[in-house]
């Protein structure tokens, strides 16, 4: 009688796990295939007939979503939906275990969607950071940009702050030499400067009015040495953000965003560790800000604009 009540157990059991990995299933094809059609339906060399398939999934989900306002950034957007896909793509097909192994595709996409964060940053967190709109707008202004990729990030700064020289830094000649085609197309490619460099090695003083790092594309030995070079890097009165995990407390999310920056090869931090790492640095003023649904988390901190940084 127990092993025949063991059998039917296993057999519930099984069913059970059945029935959950199909559910996983089931939500993860219709996730990627709405935004795989969301970045067919605003690319315009996409074909009609996909194209028309693309946006009734679209209308399916908003009816009352208008793509033909003018007022949108529909390539940008585009990318940071193909973004998400192509990294994981690259990651089953090439078993990549790092950032450095994806796909040009991939890293390309992953570019044009960090890039809309410079727009966000001028709107929302310029104004919040105390003597930063005047340091980025004042002759020979520079920022540094940690892992810069494809240079994406750095030429949307350089053209929205037309005194500014933004410095892209990156370890992988092969993305870099992505950031030189990037850099060479674009309108301000006088005032983007790249360099092949480890934020650890970084060794100037004094010199930028913003840094911005990205903890889960940078690995943590990189990432802490880079923390304290670049608060000595920064004017007094300087800003460095910090992009980072955003862990909200629903387990699921929580989970795949500490699982997508092991992929990265990069750190994961939560609000608190961010602030504790630019604490140990010597930052003042230092605050994690909200920031919208599918961007990452921010940390800030400024560099003291009377007595620099110890160390």
């Amino acid at each position: 009688m127990s092993q025949s009540s063991n059998v039917v157990d296993l057999d519930e059991s099984a069913g059970r796990t059945a029935a959950q990995l199909h559910q996983i299933l089931s939500t993860g094809d219709r996730a990627v295939w709405a935004a795989t059609a969301l970045a067919l339906a605003l690319r315009d060399d996409t074909a009609s007939d996909q194209r028309r398939a693309a946006r009734s999934v679209l209308n399916s989900i908003a009816p009352d979503l208008d793509l033909d306002s003018g007022q949108l950034d529909l390539r940008g957007l585009s990318a940071q939906a193909a973004a998400p896909i192509l990294q994981a793509a690259a990651l089953l097909t090439d078993k990549v275990e790092t950032w450095a192994g994806q796909t040009d595709d991939a890293i390309l996409a992953q570019g044009r969607a960090s890039a809309q964060g410079a727009k966000a940053f001028v709107q929302y967190g310029l104004p919040m950071l105390s003597g930063l709109p005047q340091a980025m707008a004042a002759p020979g202004a520079r920022m540094l940009d940690v892992g810069t990729g494809v240079a994406a990030l750095a030429v949307a700064y350089a053209e929205l702050f037309p005194a500014l020289t933004v410095v892209g830094i990156d370890v992988l000649p092969r993305v870099l030499r992505l950031a030189e085609e990037t850099r060479k197309a674009s309108t301000v490619a006088d005032r983007v400067v790249l360099r092949q460099q480890d934020v650890g090695t970084l060794d100037e003083v004094d010199v930028y009015a913003l840094a911005f790092l990205p903890a889960p594309f940078v690995p943590e030995t990189a990432l802490r040495a880079g923390v304290s070079r670049i608060a000595r890097a920064l004017i007094p009165g300087g800003w460095v953000l910090m992009a980072h995990g955003k862990f909200a407390g629903d387990p699921i999310d929580d989970a795949v965003t500490r699982f997508r920056t092991i992929a990265y090869g990069g750190t994961s931090l939560d609000d608190t560790q961010a602030e504790v790492l630019l604490e140990e640095a010597g930052f003042v003023d230092i605050m994690s800000a909200p920031t919208p649904p599918g961007a990452p988390a921010i940390t800030v901190g400024r560099r003291s604009p009377v007595n620099g940084v110890s160390g």
